[in-house]
């Protein structure tokens, strides 16, 4: 078929010939078969080659054969060795943190993979990838949820943080800390979620005087003293507004989960991202 159409759009033998890189008795011998396949004349052999109208006909569904074939091709190539598109969903902590690092070694191992990350909040996430949007989701939480299969690649602590002004305050009690007003991420954050644990470990039912969608904005309120926030350890550590605030006895930890559908068959782009994730998280 290749054959044929090539011998069609280029009006001659040895064009068919240079073009596909065989010899012009080849692509003879290629066409006197297929019409005896077909038994009919698909050719007008004179100084210009055209189709017959037999010709034109299997001209225009070969074509569309072959790029069927094309197509297929490229897919299953996509299924053979990890290369094509990947989207993959994170929540915004760990997107900050942990992602940029694992997009750097999975570019570097995959250069044909072409990854897009979305950042969600952890809920987002998670719906995005029950959507199937995304074909793997990294999270700040526990997922607990059948129809996924999740595993723990990071872990990170949370600090509680007031703004940079002023001398730096002794260590607080819980009650005084108790007794604040807290700036906090939306709900729907696994930053949140593990702050509200963390707080409730030490008998602390937060003053929440503000919600803000980001850990930036966040320490935005927080230096401008509207109130005591929780954020990412390391993102307090590079955030000159804001200083760590140490409690008697509190401590905040949460860890970063890798979640994929179970009855979903994985992308081999998808699998080599999860082992990409996987090696981080335990280095």
């Amino acid at each position: 078929m290749r054959v044929f159409v090539a011998v069609v759009e280029e009006g001659s033998f040895s064009g068919a010939g240079q073009r596909l890189g065989v010899s012009q008795p080849a692509v003879s011998n290629h066409l006197r078969a297929l019409e005896k396949r077909f038994g009919v004349e698909l050719l007008s052999r004179g100084k210009n080659v055209c189709p017959t109208p037999a010709g034109e006909c299997l001209a225009s569904r070969a074509r569309r054969l072959l790029e069927e074939a094309d197509s297929l091709e490229e897919e299953m190539a996509n299924h053979a060795a990890p290369r094509g598109s990947l989207v993959v969903g994170a929540s915004s902590t760990p997107a900050e943190f942990m992602m940029p690092k694992v997009a750097a070694e999975f570019s570097a191992r995959y250069p044909d993979v072409s990854l897009e990350l979305r950042v969600y909040d952890s809920e987002g996430a998670v719906r995005a990838l029950l959507a199937r949007e995304v074909e793997a989701a990294v999270v700040g939480r526990e997922v607990e949820d059948s129809r996924l299969e999740s595993r723990i690649v990071e872990k990170e602590t949370l600090v509680p943080v007031v703004s940079n002004e002023g001398e730096p305050s002794p260590e607080m009690s819980a009650e005084e800390f108790a007794s604040s007003s807290f700036v906090l991420r939306e709900r729907g954050s696994a930053t949140r979620l593990a702050a509200e644990a963390g707080l409730a470990s030490v008998g602390v039912s937060p003053n929440v005087v503000m919600e803000l969608g980001s850990n930036g904005a966040v320490a935005g309120a927080v230096a401008a003293g509207v109130g005591i926030g929780v954020v990412p350890e390391r993102f307090a550590a590079t955030h000159p507004e804001v200083r760590k605030a140490p409690v008697a006895g509190l401590s905040f930890r949460r860890p970063f989960v890798l979640a994929t559908e179970k009855s979903r068959s994985l992308s081999p782009a998808a699998v080599a991202f999860i082992e990409t994730c996987v090696g981080k998280g335990s280095g």
